[in-house]
């Protein structure tokens, strides 16, 4: 059974364009390597801290 979309809601008659991402480069997925460690780091010492 077809149905009449609302002319309210136009956004459901069509598909949107999904923007593709590039994948990250060497330098850019070390240095996120490096945050993500530096924030692990900080968050043990941080644990231990709290905990002792």
């Amino acid at each position: 059974m077809l149905i009449k979309l609302n002319p309210i809601f136009p956004a459901f008659a069509r598909q949107e364009r999904v923007r593709r991402q590039n994948a990250l480069t060497k330098k850019q997925w070390v240095s996120v390597d490096r945050v993500v460690m530096i924030i692990l780091l900080v968050g043990v010492i941080a644990g231990a801290v709290i905990f002792s």
